[in-house]
């Protein structure tokens, strides 16, 4: 990475303007990256998460619709559930002002998470569901001296990221042992997210910005599609495919002056803002040596490689921070749990559950490894098999978060 003697990626632009009164449509163009974002593929449902986020091989509630959607012959009553997470995101960001170090910044984000109908039919299923996917938020803020110089230097980075579904699935049964199904899906993603530096210019007091700034939000139509298999009562197998989508943002790439009273842009320039969320398969499988134990292995495959957008696009982060840009490379995740349930008079039932999962490194940069072990745990209780209300907690260590969940049957 080039060493930064005067901001150079960020601000030569303005000083050129200044210097030769060069016009703004003959400058050279500045290409910048996506903001910094992180993926969840985790499943919806306290349930499945308190169980390591595995459930391809079980799906045997409303949340198969995203899980696996041919779970969903499972069910046996018409039900609505209702989901809510509540997150505490760290992130670990280079320092962009002296290019060495990284620290840690707190953000917590809270929302309803999935929302599902399920149907059940003679040998088959219909659901309507509506999901949010990620709800990701993160901040940072470094001042300090530009290396090689006496100016003072501020960075900001702010970055709002969600990705929802709203969609319906249908499944089928194959015969006793076998179910398929399969989600159409309008998949949104919203972007709100600022990456800033400013610098004085003198003793004046005249700041010199750079900044990009999307906020935007756009659909594309997407689908997932998955198979249950029941070769004895004691063990399913489970695949799933979920489709992704690219999505080509644009936002202002905007170089201005202000003396804190009036402000005036020297350069304006539309930047592509490539997003892309990657496609994911896997598969799973559940075993129940008795009636009150059941087991969970998930193995699932991200194609991080497609959220790249290669070298020419790069986020403050990357151009600035320690060691620069990492590819992005696909990863495998490995997701295991279990659950034990118990009865307590015949009309209620108990379950306790806990599991663990792997999230690879996929941050973009070369000098961090952000990759994690999730432990996770949680509970839940069934009352007459009409109302179910379910608890889970995720603990990682950039992330901790807590889910609720409700059902009720008819």
């Amino acid at each position: 990475m080039q060493a930064r003697p005067a901001h150079v990626s960020w601000i030569a632009l303005s000083l050129a303007v200044l210097a030769v009164g060069a016009a703004a449509d003959d400058q050279p163009a500045v290409q910048n990256g996506p903001p910094p974002v992180q993926y969840n593929f985790a499943p919806p449902g306290a349930r499945s998460l308190a169980m390591g986020a595995s459930f391809i091989g079980l799906a045997d509630d409303a949340t198969a619709s995203e899980s696996n959607p041919a779970g969903l012959t499972i069910l046996t009553k018409p039900e609505v559930s209702a989901h809510f997470r509540y997150s505490s995101y760290d992130t670990d960001a280079p320092n962009t002002v002296i290019q060495t170090g990284f620290e840690t910044f707190n953000d917590k984000v809270g929302s309803p998470s999935f929302f599902s109908l399920v149907y059940p039919l003679k040998g088959a299923a219909v659901s309507a569901y509506y999901q949010r996917s990620a709800d990701f938020k993160s901040h940072s803020f470094f001042d300090g001296v530009i290396p090689g110089t006496s100016l003072p230097n501020y960075d900001q980075v702010d970055t709002r990221f969600k990705v929802e579904n709203i969609g319906v699935s249908a499944a089928f049964k194959l015969g006793a042992k076998a179910s398929i199904g399969g989600s159409v899906r309008s998949t949104r993603v919203g972007i709100d997210s600022i990456q800033k530096t400013t610098f004085p210019q003198d003793s004046t007091g005249v700041l010199f910005e750079g900044f990009v700034a999307p906020d935007a939000t756009k659909s594309k139509v997407t689908w997932n599609a998955g198979v249950l298999l029941t070769p004895v009562s004691q063990i399913s197998i489970g695949a799933v495919y979920k489709k992704g989508a690219s999505y080509d943002f644009s936002t202002d790439f905007v170089i201005d002056v202000t003396d804190g009273v009036q402000t005036v842009d020297i350069s304006r320039q539309n930047q592509p803002i490539p997003i892309r969320i990657p496609d994911v398969y896997g598969g799973g499988i559940a075993l129940r040596p008795t009636e009150s134990f059941t087991f969970l292995a998930d193995v699932v495959r991200v194609r991080y490689s497609q959220a790249d957008p290669g070298p020419g696009f790069l986020n403050l982060y990357q151009q600035n921070g320690e060691g620069g840009r990492e590819a992005l490379a696909d990863a495998t995740e490995f997701h295991v749990g279990g659950e034990y349930t118990w009865a307590g008079g015949s009309d209620w039932l108990f379950a306790v559950r806990a599991g663990y999962y792997s999230d690879p490194d996929h941050d973009g940069l070369a000098a961090l490894d952000s990759k994690q072990n999730h432990f996770t745990a949680g509970g839940g209780v069934v009352v007459k098999n009409r109302l179910q209300v379910d608890v889970a907690g995720n603990f990682a260590k950039n992330i901790k978060e807590g889910l609720l969940s409700f059902v009720v049957r008819f």
